[in-house]
């Protein structure tokens, strides 16, 4: 493995460290998030989050499509989080404009949480009309977006649910 890409809103938190650091040995955390990346004292509080002998990284999303570019993850292993769907889409943009044929490994969507206009679609995922659209553009890249909360769970394949999550967000809205 060279590097999983993670979408959970919270970025670094005790699930990250505790659930998938430990559980699947990363030797280094990307946080990939533009406003993290140019606010100091966010970066400060994520980096004494990480245990002293994971490397922390924060980069800005083109920073990271870079890096992924120039295969810099495929010498380490290494977890790649970032905020949200918006970010994930730039960062797919980035690396597909410079290198189309790319292909990404599956992206786990660990959690977006609720904030109104969003609805439940999983335990630990709420989706908004904006966001399933973002998802349909995502996927129209070829990539795989897989849901579940921490590696040992079973990984639900989004791409085959869009219809299903569109039918949970039409329904709950009336």
């Amino acid at each position: 493995m060279s590097y999983i890409i993670r979408i959970d809103d919270r970025l670094v938190h005790g699930q990250v460290v505790e659930g998938w650091i430990k559980a699947l040995g990363f030797d280094s955390i990307v946080v990939c998030a533009d406003e993290v990346y140019c606010d100091e004292l966010s970066r400060q509080l994520f980096e004494i989050s990480v245990p002293r002998h994971i490397k922390f990284l924060c980069y800005s999303v083109e920073l990271t499509a870079d890096s992924i570019l120039k295969s810099v993850y495929d010498k380490m292993n290494s977890l790649i989080l970032l905020g949200s769907l918006k970010d994930l889409k730039q960062l797919v943009k980035f690396v597909k404009e410079k290198l189309p044929t790319y292909t990404f490994p599956p992206v786990n969507i660990g959690g977006i949480r609720y904030v109104p206009g969003r609805k439940q679609i999983y335990k630990a995922l709420f989706l908004s009309k904006e966001d399933l659209n973002i998802i349909k553009e995502i996927v129209s890249f070829g990539l795989k977006l897989e849901y579940y909360v921490l590696p040992r769970d079973e990984k639900i394949p989004l791409n085959d649910k869009i219809a299903e999550i569109e039918e949970i967000i039409e329904e709950k809205e009336t």
